[in-house]
């Protein structure tokens, strides 16, 4: 009999390998509607208020798919995720939401679905600074017609108590991730790449209270390192991939702290639990952490960055930039500076989700963690 432990990294690793099928037994037992959230920020407790399941998606659930018809300039978590919907892989998607989080995604729910597509899109398009006059007001109006959309898509009207539930329950999971990382930062190596890169993918596909009971099992493991460390590493960026996790498994770097969007910048910010549910969560979206999809945020992402990695204790500073991203390209040089001027190592390391960079990956980083050594 597998210990709590064992059921929940075997379980989240299924999960991860075949969310589809993750989807449709969802799907199949509740008898109820998903719909596909391009990273990062949706509201899904809107969905999840309206009985629909928020699957979110990056663009390498499936082999390498044709990037025929689209533009080599975009990302390619933005071409997997639509070479995968062109060529009818998400099936099971009953609906997609497309947050404007870069350029390419507030236009993308136009432009690069195919021309037959029927499923209901919504765009959720954000105020473009969180200081501007009325910006609490637009997101507020926002997340009323989001509720309203919901709620035709799902058949039932998503009231007051079903928001307050749905905040409580990923308020719940927001928690349990937290105690993931503060575990992880506490006892380097307690828990490696890999297993965190799983056990964060795994959300992504199931109903948040599911994923809550993973997360709770997984900490039931004793916190003492099963590993030698050698390096203590903060990761930023969008989004690991599971060679760069073995990698940096393999050389010995535990990972103390993070602020992936695929990890903290997903798993963090909760919602008050009190008073008007839209109004929380739209105020909710407005003081998130410092991103580089968001804009006119009053605390420059650099010094959140840097208060953030003297906190882990970190003694390295990884980057993952997406390449063909914008938004975090424009960040290396203040990471660079910054990190050379405090004298930490530094390495960007690009990341292409449709190209096999196992080999280059575990070169780089070895040398990366043998930096200073």
């Amino acid at each position: 009999m597998p210990s709590g432990v064992e059921w929940a990294l075997r379980f989240a690793s299924e999960v991860c390998r075949n969310p589809v099928a993750a989807v449709s037994r969802w799907k199949m037992l509740s008898g109820r509607k998903a719909a596909g959230c391009i990273p990062i920020y949706v509201p899904e407790e809107v969905l999840y208020a309206a009985g629909i399941l928020p699957v979110t998606i990056w663009g390498n659930e499936f082999s390498h798919s044709s990037r025929r018809g689209i533009p080599p300039f975009v990302c390619s978590v933005a071409g997997g995720v639509v070479s995968a919907i062109r060529s009818g892989k998400w099936g099971e998607i009953d609906a997609w939401v497309f947050p404007s989080t870069c350029d390419t995604f507030q236009n993308a729910f136009e432009v690069l679905f195919p021309p037959e597509a029927d499923r209901p899109r919504f765009p959720f398009v954000f105020p473009a600074s969180s200081e501007t006059p009325g910006a609490t007001e637009y997101m507020l109006d926002r997340m009323e017609a989001f509720r309203e959309w919901a709620g035709e898509i799902s058949g039932r009207m998503v009231s007051e108590g079903a928001l307050e539930r749905a905040i409580r329950v990923y308020n719940e999971n927001l928690r349990a991730f937290g105690l993931l990382e503060q575990r992880m930062k506490d006892s380097p190596g307690s828990f490696s790449g890999v297993e965190y890169f799983t056990l964060s993918r795994a959300g992504m596909a199931l109903p948040r209270d599911g994923h809550t009971k993973i997360l709770r099992a997984a900490l039931s493991r004793s916190r003492e390192p099963f590993r030698k460390t050698r390096a203590k590493v903060f990761v930023t960026g969008m989004m690991p991939t599971e060679p760069v996790m073995e990698a940096m498994d393999a050389a010995g770097a535990a990972i103390v702290g993070n602020d992936l969007a695929l990890g903290h910048r997903y798993y963090s910010g909760p919602a008050d639990e009190t008073g008007d549910m839209l109004l929380s969560l739209a105020r909710r979206h407005l003081r998130r952490d410092p991103c580089s999809t968001l804009h006119g945020l009053a605390r420059p992402r650099i010094e959140e960055l840097f208060r953030r990695f003297d906190d882990s204790g970190a003694n390295r500073l990884l980057l993952l930039r997406m390449r063909q991203c914008e938004p975090e390209s424009g960040d290396i040089p203040d990471m660079a500076d910054t990190s050379r001027d405090r004298g930490i190592p530094f390495l960007s390391l690009d990341i292409d989700l449709q190209a096999e960079e196992r080999a280059s990956a575990k070169m780089r980083i070895e040398a990366f963690v043998e930096m200073g050594e």
